[in-house]
């Protein structure tokens, strides 16, 4: 009973291990160890390769005693390893044994197994492949001894029984990739913004915040935060500003406006605007909508264009904001489309996307949407 309760404790350790390894990568060298310890191999190898061009683009090793070899398959042997197109053909999720492929004859004449694995007393590898994604690989090895007997039938049952979790692993790993690279794009934007930007959703709670805002609050003139909501010092401003976010986040009708906030350590208010916004989802992936974008302006200082505020607030393409443009000046669609050259069916495909990205159904709508986002203050 005491060998099956630390069996069970060793397999909750590795799957805990595996489902660490979609933040923190390094957590794959220990989930090896364990299974190395458990199927008697020597050494385990985790490569994450571009097939096409056979870069590695991520490894590790289960035990530091093999990280000269890690370097030297990445610097090299990923080259000229001739078991790569045996690999890729296999299925994602199955776990498949070298020596059930490659025969006497082939390991005789194989650089890699010559002079890589026998230099580190490895022969029999099983190897299985736990993510693929656009010509990427993510799989994981396990070596065991030279003279060691070939892996037995329960011991695949064990590997099976993981792969499971090493699948989904893989594939929260790179959503997580994906959303860091789109929260790195996200806030290179936000960070150059000549003001500060602040999403919430219904209840008022903060979910994203830039750098500019952060510093306009800290100052807690007119506008604070407490509670991880957003405050003004006086009433009246609360009740503007809580009508405000009701507004931009009702269900149906979703309204933005804008209005001062009085401030006791400048005479000239900050100006608040309050958007119907899609906030993007690698700000804070977790959070459900609907959201609102807040805009903190100091008259002050120098703001953008209207089209380019709009253009950053929408996430407009070019060619969308060059037809808000045109609609703000009250072109019609039929004039912009001679004036552009483009047929009335390419403008009339900008403005459905205009329609989705605003949140709005009809032209009329939609202008009263751009409308909010020029600065009219409501003392």
């Amino acid at each position: 009973m005491r060998i099956e309760n630390n069996k069970q404790q060793r397999f909750g350790q590795l799957l805990e291990l595996i489902y660490d390894s979609v933040q923190d990568l390094s957590r794959i060298a220990p989930a090896m160890e364990l299974m190395c310890t458990e199927l008697g191999a020597v050494a385990g190898h985790y490569v994450h390769m571009d097939l096409a061009t056979r870069e590695v683009t991520a490894s590790c090793v289960s035990s530091d005693d093999y990280q000269s070899g890690d370097l030297e398959y990445k610097n090299y042997y990923s080259q000229v390893d001739n078991r790569l197109g045996w690999l890729a053909a296999g299925q994602v999720g199955e776990w498949r044994a070298d020596h059930q492929h490659f025969d006497e004859n082939f390991v005789r004449k194989s650089e890699i197994y010559n002079d890589f694995l026998f230099k580190y007393g490895g022969r029999h590898m099983v190897v299985g492949r736990i993510g693929e994604h656009v010509g990427q690989s993510e799989a994981v090895a396990l070596l065991r001894p030279l003279g060691a007997p070939e892996y037995a039938e329960n011991e695949y049952a064990y590997l099976r029984g993981l792969s499971s979790h090493w699948m989904r692993s893989s594939v929260l790993r790179r959503q997580v990739q994906k959303l860091e690279r789109q929260q790195a794009a996200d806030e290179s934007i936000t960070a150059h913004l000549p003001y500060g930007t602040v999403w919430v959703n219904a209840e008022g709670r903060i979910v994203a915040i830039n750098q500019q805002a952060s510093a306009i609050l800290a100052l807690a003139d007119g506008l604070l935060v407490r509670q991880d909501k957003l405050r003004a010092v006086h009433p009246d401003d609360m009740e503007k500003l809580s009508r405000a976010v009701q507004m931009a986040t009702a269900p149906q009708g979703r309204q933005g406006q804008w209005f001062g906030i009085r401030r006791r350590k400048q005479s000239v208010p900050l100006l608040v605007s309050v958007i119907p916004a899609t906030m993007p989802q690698a700000l804070d992936p977790l959070s459900g909508g609907p959201f609102a974008l807040l805009i903190l302006q100091d008259p002050r200082r120098q703001t953008l264009p209207q089209a380019t505020q709009l253009q950053l607030i929408f996430r407009l393409t070019p060619a969308e904001t060059r037809l808000v443009e045109a609609l703000l000046d009250n072109e019609t669609i039929e004039s912009y489309a001679l004036k552009m050259n483009v047929s009335r069916n390419t403008v009339r495909t900008h403005l459905a996307s205009l329609f989705a990205k605003t949140g709005t159904r009809r032209q009329a709508e939609l202008l009263r949407a751009l409308l909010t986002s020029q600065p009219h203050v409501i003392l």
